[in-house]
Parts: C-alpha cells; structure tokens; sequence
C-alpha cells in the first residue's frame, strides 16, 4: 500500500504566527529556497502535495516533544483521516527528524511505515552549547552552506534588533528547543581546557547543563526495519570546543567558554556523521555534502526507499551572497538590484525572485537577497519626520 508522505524542516524552517507574530500562515519563510527544492524532489517521486504529501511545519522555538504534540500529533491525525490511510511515512530533516524519532518513540509508532531522517543531531551538536550557555551564535560562518547560515543568523538578528534580546536567561526561554539540541551522553565529551600544556576533557556528565531529552530518547529501543538514516560527510564541522575555564560567570560560560573549535570533514558541516548516525543501526546512507545540499543529492536514495521511479532530476540553486536587511520605523522602501522592489506597509511588490520580505507590522520589515557573487543591491528609504527609520544591513559571502 502506498502511504502519504509527511515532511518535517528542520530548525528555522517554519515561519508564521506562531513563530513571529505577525507572518501569517505557516509556510517556509526565508527557508524557501532551501525547502522548495526537496519537495520538488519528493514530486519527482510522484507524490502530489495536498493529496499524498504534506509539510508539517511547527514552532521550532519550543522544546522537541512540546513540537510535536502541538503539532506534528494533530498533523498525523488530520492526514491519517484526509487520505484515509492508516500509516504515514514521516521524512524530517536536521531537528524535524528528532520530532519524528520522539514521536514513533511516545506517541504512536504504529502509525508510521517509514521514518527517514536527513542530517539529524540524534547525538546532538556542540553548535548548541555554543548558544545555549552563552547566548551566542558560535562563528559568522559557522554553517558550511551560507543560506543556511544567513537564515539561522536572520532570526538571531530579528530577535536582537527588534526586541533587544541578549540576556542568556530570555534567550533560553524563547528558544528551548536549544537545550534538546546539546550533545547528549552518547555524543562523549566535548569540551576540553588545556592545563600547563597537557589537554584535559571535562566530563559530559560533570557538566552543569546537559540534554535531558536526548539522554532519555538514547535509552529508548526503536525497531531498526522502519528506521532510514541519511547523513552528510565531507564537511568540515565542529566537534570539541577548546574552553577557557579561569574566567568563568555567574550565568554565562559556567563549562567554559569556547576559545577554539576542533573539527572533523566527518560531518555536513552542521552535524557530525557520528552524531547522524546516532548508534542507532537501522538502514544508514552517508553522502558527501553539507547540511542543506544532501537534501537534493539524497534523491536516488529515496527513490529506492520509497520503491517510486524519479520522473526528473532536480538541481540546488547555488547561493553565493546573502544580504540580510532589517527596517525599523520605515515607512517604505525600494531595494534595487536588476529591478526595482518596493516594500511598504501597505504592499510588497517583488520583481526579482532573489528578493524575500516580510512585512513585521508597524513599518517593520525583514528582507534577505540571496544569490550568486555578482549579486549587488542599493536601498531607498521613505518615512516620516516624525521618526528615523533605523537601518541594519549586513553581507555574508564565500
């Protein structure tokens, strides 16, 4: 029997009301460009969206099994009855893949044929470390693909510049989802501090944060027939974080506080092969790529999963440059690259598709331009006298 399938994004592949007041109905939001792609994968394996496959967006900001009782439970249920099937197959990418692992695990396994994961922390990732103890985003160019980069930095932006967030104790309680995205037990130690010349490792569980529902999730069996992993390799990706333990605050760094980065191409450059695979059997696929990219190069490996003929082969978009622009107070605006893009309160007019905005309310606006590295843009601004606009614009290319 055929089963629908249900695809879950990953972290910041969500965007509406429920992530940012304000944006609507759910959809991909600037993620777009990454996701878009992978459907039309899942198209080419004759699957109709709306009819046999689904996107199970959801807050990512919450904590995993929060995500997935709001959402992905009611999801299943409602697709369950609209195709009149008894089982879905869920495919989740990055932390949509631990939403669908924690769901077969305490929810309903029964009603799942096939659980597929792409470039999921089933260990864990020290990148959340990183944010979680410190409130920092880890590098400028952490992710090894720079959309994915520009994305995750966007939010951290938004949050910062519109809600003058950088106090670690509101930043934990925005994003709890971060605290389940720690290296669990099973990933081992991964910090380490170096002492009149030789290299300590301090214990994981010596630590004064750790992943609850990873730790608990590892101890959990799952049946290996259900269960296909693909991971990413090639990439060079951050596995231990050398720390300077001496300068230690009463909120911040209480592990240390990350002076250098040591890292492994066993990895997709977000997530560590090791942690992909998670110790956890099943039926595994490592391909050479980064977090992003081994969503189109995993195409064959579906097709033979999944048991369904590709009817066309599809390609990524190569993004090169990224510019992400937040407006504050601005009553309209014109981003000019090939064509004019006129965005105001009152409508949004986009010529050149490498143009994305959204309009916050109240003359707010976040835009992101992606594209190759010939990309370049000027931005015009119209407001009132009553207040200046506030303007923050940044660039990150290859």
């Amino acid at each position: 029997m055929s089963y629908p399938v249900i695809f879950i994004p990953g972290l910041f592949g969500s965007l509406g009301d429920d992530v940012i007041k304000g944006t609507g109905e759910f959809s991909f939001g600037f993620a777009e460009k990454i996701y878009k792609p992978f459907i039309e994968v899942l198209k080419s394996l004759d699957y109709v969206e709306g009819e046999s496959l689904f996107i199970s967006y959801y807050d990512w900001k919450r904590s995993v099994l929060e995500s997935v009782e709001r959402y992905l439970h009611p999801n299943i249920e409602k697709i369950k009855k609209q195709t009149g099937t008894n089982k879905v197959i869920i495919i989740g990418h990055s932390l949509g893949g631990l939403l669908g692992r924690a769901y077969m695990t305490y929810f309903s396994p029964s009603n799942v044929d096939k659980l597929i994961m792409i470039g999921t922390p089933n260990l864990g990732s020290i990148n959340a470390y990183y944010f979680w103890s410190g409130g920092k985003l880890p590098y400028s160019k952490i992710e090894d693909n720079i959309l994915y980069n520009g994305i995750k930095l966007g939010f951290i932006l938004y949050y910062r510049f519109f809600h003058n967030l950088n106090y670690l104790k509101v930043l934990r309680n925005i994003f709890p989802v971060a605290r389940d995205l720690l290296p669990s037990y099973g990933y081992g130690n991964y910090l380490y501090f170096k002492e009149n010349g030789i290299q300590r490792e301090i214990p994981i569980e010596n630590m004064t944060i750790n992943n609850l529902f990873l730790n608990m999730l590892n101890k959990e069996t799952m049946g290996q027939e259900n269960l296909y992993i693909i991971s990413g390799k090639g990439s060079y990706t951050n596995k231990q974080f050398e720390v300077d333990i001496k300068n230690i605050r009463k909120t911040k760094w209480l592990d240390g506080k990350p002076m250098m980065a040591y890292k492994t191409n066993y990895g997709d450059g977000t997530v560590t092969t090791f942690s992909t695979l998670g110790n956890l059997e099943g039926n595994n696929i490592t391909i050479k790529g980064n977090h992003t990219n081994i969503l189109y190069k995993s195409q064959n490996y579906l097709a033979n999963i999944l048991g369904r003929p590709i009817t066309k082969k599809v390609e990524e978009e190569t993004v090169e440059k990224i510019y992400l622009i937040l407006a504050k107070d601005c009553h309209e605006l014109n981003i000019i690259t090939s064509n004019n893009n006129e965005i105001s309160s009152k409508s949004i007019n986009i010529m050149d598709n490498r143009v994305q905005a959204i309009n916050l309310g109240n003359n707010n606006f976040w835009i992101m331009v992606a594209g190759d590295n010939d990309l370049d843009l000027n931005i015009e601004l119209e407001y009132t006298r009553k207040i200046k606009p506030k303007i923050y614009n940044t660039v990150i290319s290859r």
